[in-house]
């Protein structure tokens, strides 16, 4: 009996300790799970959304750069232009005119005649100026040759990276070419009306032309002008794969995104192209910090754990409470257990003494 009872505490104590690093052990993995499935969630939902976004930016720049295409085919088929006075003082009113109606997004706005000299202009610094020749630019040079529209940028004074849009003059009674309308957009600032450009601790935009030179960064200024896979950008991602091939796949005219890290902290990054006449020109990536995507819901997950810590603690208070129900109770079943064999071995005794003393009377006689 003494010893069934010794192994029902031992068996008792056991199965207690037992539920108690299970049930906690259980709460934990549970928890864990939760807090997995819930940054999953997140995180699919802000990678749908931000692919939808980085498509919206692409057709809103779209947007803007057909507005100054048409803007460049509406003054190179103009009444006066198509006359050839490309430097009248009438051409010269009608490019001011239109000027001051895109200047938020560009910043010069010039002609050049068939033999590549300024003959009319508007532009904001006196950076160019009348009988400036330009035929060493190839911009120019490629205009004259394929007699299309041309993107190409450049850097002029002050570090400022442009890109000019070049649009040729054609006669459309001779088919002779006359000229071109020029304008060039300091990138940085269009860019910045689409998203961030100068911070790299939150989501940022890069923006890349059809060569993979980057014409604005949020990462850092440094890296406007340079081409994305020269040694100065791969050095800094170092060599990032994953950023290697989304950006190649980018340049090739097609939408992705990837996550990767390459020293900084991890990252999503969605690409898409921006297409103008038919042909992409640009190519537009958003770049968010996944720690900025997963910051959203750290009160969603403190709560949550709150709940779990509760939930552990009511579990190993109940169970601690057994425990001593059951210790006290067995404690007390000791105590009548030790009292009975107490009295047991009072009752042997006396009997053992009045059995000596009658032994000793027997000797006695």
């Amino acid at each position: 009996m003494n010893l069934l009872s010794g192994r029902e505490r031992e068996v008792g104590i056991i199965s207690i300790i037992s539920i108690i690093v299970f049930s906690n052990g259980l709460l934990f993995y549970f928890q864990n799970s939760i807090e997995d499935d819930i940054k999953k969630s997140v995180f699919q939902q802000q990678k749908q959304l931000q692919v939808q976004s980085t498509k919206e930016i692409a057709q809103h720049v779209q947007s803007d750069i057909s507005l100054v295409m048409s803007m460049l085919y509406g003054l190179a088929n103009s009444g006066d232009v198509q006359q050839g006075k490309l430097g009248s003082d009438k051409t010269t009113k009608l490019i001011q005119e239109t000027y001051d109606t895109y200047n938020l997004t560009i910043d010069r706005l010039f002609i050049l005649d068939k033999n590549d000299i300024m003959v009319a202009s508007v532009t904001r610094s006196a950076e160019f100026f009348l009988g400036q020749d330009f035929s060493f630019r190839n911009w120019v040079k490629e205009t004259k040759n394929t007699l299309t529209p041309v993107f190409s940028g450049d850097f002029e004074r002050a570090g400022i990276f442009r890109v000019f849009i070049t649009y040729p003059v054609i006669s459309r009674e001779t088919g002779q070419y006359m000229g071109m309308i020029v304008t060039s957009i300091p990138t940085v600032p269009f860019f910045a009306h689409y998203g961030n450009v100068e911070k790299i601790e939150t989501q940022f935009l890069v923006a890349y032309d059809t060569k993979g030179i980057m014409l604005a960064n949020g990462a850092s200024n440094t890296f406007v002008g340079k081409n994305f896979f020269g040694n100065y950008t791969q050095q800094f991602i170092n060599h990032n794969q994953a950023l290697n091939n989304l950006t190649r796949n980018m340049l090739a005219g097609n939408s992705g995104f990837a996550i990767y890290d390459y020293g900084r902290g991890e990252r999503l990054t969605t690409s898409y192209p921006v297409v103008v006449n038919g042909k992409p020109q640009f190519f537009i990536q958003i770049v968010t910090p996944t720690s900025e995507i997963y910051s959203k819901i750290e009160n969603v997950l403190s709560v949550q754990g709150v709940r779990m810590f509760t939930l552990f603690a009511a579990v190993s208070t109940i169970a601690i409470v057994v425990l001593v129900i059951l210790l006290r109770k067995w404690n007390i079943i000791l105590t009548k257990e030790v009292k009975r064999r107490t009295r047991e071995l009072e009752e042997s005794y006396d009997e053992m003494k009045n059995y000596l003393d009658k032994v000793l009377k027997e000797v006695k006689k």
